[in-house]
């Protein structure tokens, strides 16, 4: 085991950080991710586990505040093999909660033994985001969901589970690959071509509630966080 758990490299409120006093497991081969890529690629949507910087710049948002009015309830979906939920937990402090959905069977078996260990270990749940009822609201929510794998009433349906989930002063935090949805449009055709634009669509519906974006262009392949706030902050409609 690596112990991983102390304050990030990154600035911010470092006094503010304490000690996880736990373990993280180092992070599987690689292979192991591209296996299920290959055996569940309408699912995983991507080759290679996400960059020690995208993975940071996917939470980066969530822990910039200097202050917190206490416990910090965190929901992460599509975790794969752990890259950002480790971000997530060196961050985390005692009374913290940490959620992850995850439908893979393999990686959720890679994130319970990665993360047993740790002060502040994450809750992982075999189960689509669809069928996830937790009870609470999130004030955060991070996805690595491979939407522009999905049809577009399906990634209706995901957002509308996302901000039934997060509270309305929370935030949204998910990442596409750059360009990604611009080439496959461009270079599909018939139905395909059809379920993309349907999904460009969405994605154009809720420009909007981006309060932020930034590209990690040494990602494999280059991508693009989004940071969105819930359609009901600042006395919108929930």
């Amino acid at each position: 085991m690596t112990g991983r758990c102390t304050p990030p490299p990154d600035g911010g409120r470092e006094a503010d950080y304490v000690l996880c006093h736990g373990y993280v497991m180092a992070a599987p081969s690689p292979l192991r991710f591209l296996t299920q890529s290959f055996k569940q690629a309408s699912t995983v949507g991507a080759v290679w586990p996400s960059s020690r910087g995208l993975s940071r710049a996917m939470v980066q948002p969530i822990f910039s505040s200097v202050h917190r009015d206490g416990p910090m309830r965190v929901l992460e979906i599509g975790a794969g093999v752990g890259p950002v939920t480790e971000e997530l937990v060196v961050r985390m402090l005692p009374g913290d909660r940490l959620d992850v959905v995850e439908l893979n069977p393999e990686f959720c078996l890679v994130l319970r033994e990665r993360f047993a260990g740790c002060q502040v270990p994450p809750n992982i749940h075999q189960v689509s985001i669809l069928d996830f009822d937790p009870g609470v609201r999130y004030h955060h929510i991070v996805s690595g969901l491979p939407l522009a794998n999905f049809p577009g009433d399906m990634v209706e349906k995901i957002y509308a589970s996302i901000f039934k989930l997060l509270e309305p002063n929370g935030t949204f935090v998910m990442f596409e690959h750059v360009l990604g949805r611009e080439l496959l449009n461009t270079f599909t055709t018939g139905t395909a071509r059809k379920r993309i634009e349907h999904i460009l669509r969405i994605e154009q519906s809720m420009e909007g509630l981006v309060v932020d974006r930034r590209t990690v262009p040494l990602n494999m392949p280059p991508a693009r966080v989004l940071v969105r706030k819930h359609p009901g902050a600042n006395g919108g409609e929930s």
